[in-house]
């Protein structure tokens, strides 16, 4: 499988290349894109959803059953009497929730690798994996001990406790997203500078717009894969620019300064800072909603502040359904600014569209309601990975990009962008799970 997804990879760089400018700016991008990598991407959204929603629900329901059932306050008990501290009690009883939620997710999170992996987006092995999901359930102990053993603290000594708490998490916030590239990303990523004369045109185009200070990395990945080709990370003095391998080995330099100047654009929007805050403000919100809940569910007779919190962890994890698409509606807005601004920074918008083409977006909405589509987007329309076009919406609706691959399947079940053999198109093995 490895080796047919590499060379459909090949011969779609080849395709994209061989595509010439006055056709990228002429015709509709939906006659452009790869059929079968649409309908992959639309097999691929289908499978996730359900695994997604398995994986947050397993954690309520066990962080839930766990209260529910007087398990909390038995292993409060039993800690108090090992341990001694209350400090450590806290610690280690927060701990212990983040084992159970990641316990209680690890199928549903086994099956989402499983099929990111048979649908080529990652090429991870099992044991790659397992090392992963553990060293995040430990990094998560650790969060989740501190949190417990610092809230609870501050409940004990104050009633302004969230007035600290909702400080504390916009310091962590910030504070997260200003040490990630040196503390947090290398534990799962591999990066190197980005060298050779593609190094030293990136080095020059970010020197020109102002950044002659910010690293541009290449980040070296097992999968190889396009998605999340070009992000910024950390901020201030730390911040960075990072390419994916697969882009820097098949993208033309003109495709590279756009991705460039996406970047540079978040940089100039202050885009790091802004989602840290709003992520801030989406936790604050949402931990005041699950206390709020928590305060009129019926305590149990053994219940006291520390057994309580598993409860309102459970709550969170509910919350958390709700919190995610509004933080992708900020992506989506800040990501569909900066692509806006790296058009007219770098003024190849041909480039930018053979970008698209190659390499499409990662996922930032799904929606089959196109009638809604006006009132979410005014240039560019997102859909199950990949970008279907790139202009107005109304043009896109209209124009029949999502409608032409929705409409015509053949009747071996291929999905097409016409009736015709397609031989426009690169060679696509069937990706199917």
């Amino acid at each position: 499988m490895s080796l047919l997804l590499a060379v459909a990879a090949d011969a779609l760089d080849r395709y994209v290349n061989a595509i010439p400018s006055a056709r990228l700016l002429a015709e509709p991008i939906a006659r452009l894109v790869d059929a079968d990598r649409q309908a992959a991407g639309a097999r691929l959204v289908a499978f996730e959803l359900p695994g997604w929603f398995a994986a947050i629900f397993a954690q309520a329901l066990a962080l839930l059953y766990f209260w529910r059932v007087g398990g909390a306050a038995r292993w409060r008990d039993a800690l108090r009497a090992a341990l001694g501290g209350e400090a450590a009690v806290r610690f280690t009883f927060g701990a212990t929730l983040a084992v159970i939620a990641r316990a209680a997710a690890v199928l549903p999170a086994f099956y989402l690798w499983r099929v990111e992996r048979v649908m080529g987006l990652s090429h991870a092995l099992t044991r790659v994996w397992a090392y992963e999901y553990v060293l995040g359930t430990l990094i998560g102990m650790l969060v989740a001990g501190c949190i417990a053993a610092i809230l609870l603290w501050l409940v004990e000594r104050t009633h302004q406790w969230y007035l600290y708490t909702i400080a504390a998490i916009v310091a962590i916030s910030i504070l997260g997203a200003l040490v990630d590239p040196y503390a947090i990303a290398p534990l799962f990523e591999r990066y190197a500078p980005l060298g050779g004369a593609i190094g030293t045109r990136a080095g020059a185009f970010a020197s020109r717009e102002g950044y002659a200070g910010v690293p541009v990395l290449v980040e070296h990945r097992i999968d190889r894969i396009p998605v999340d080709a070009a992000k910024t990370e950390g901020m201030g003095s730390t911040q960075r620019i990072v390419l994916a391998d697969a882009i820097v080995d098949t993208s033309t330099p003109e495709e590279i300064d756009f991705y460039l100047a996406s970047e540079i654009a978040q940089l100039d929007n202050h885009d790091p800072l802004n989602l840290a805050l709003i992520d801030a403000a989406i936790v604050i919100i949402g931990t005041a909603i699950a206390v709020v809940i928590a305060d009129r569910v019926p305590f149990r007779r053994d219940d006291d502040p520390i057994s309580r919190i598993t409860l309102v962890g459970a709550l969170l994890a509910l919350v958390y359904i709700l919190a995610v698409p509004v933080d992708h509606a900020a992506v989506v807005s800040m990501r569909l600014r900066a692509q806006r601004e790296a058009v007219a920074m770098t003024g190849n918008r041909a480039a930018a569209l053979r970008a698209l083409v190659r390499a499409g977006l990662p996922v930032l909405m799904s929606t089959h309601d196109l009638e809604s589509v006006e009132r979410w987007f005014d240039r560019l329309m997102v859909l199950d990975r990949r970008v279907l076009a790139l202009g107005k919406p109304h043009d896109v609706v209209e124009g029949g990009a999502y409608a032409s691959i929705r409409e015509h399947v053949h009747t071996h079940g291929h999905l097409r962008l016409d009736h015709e053999a397609h031989e426009t198109h690169a060679f696509h093995p069937e990706i199917r799970p």
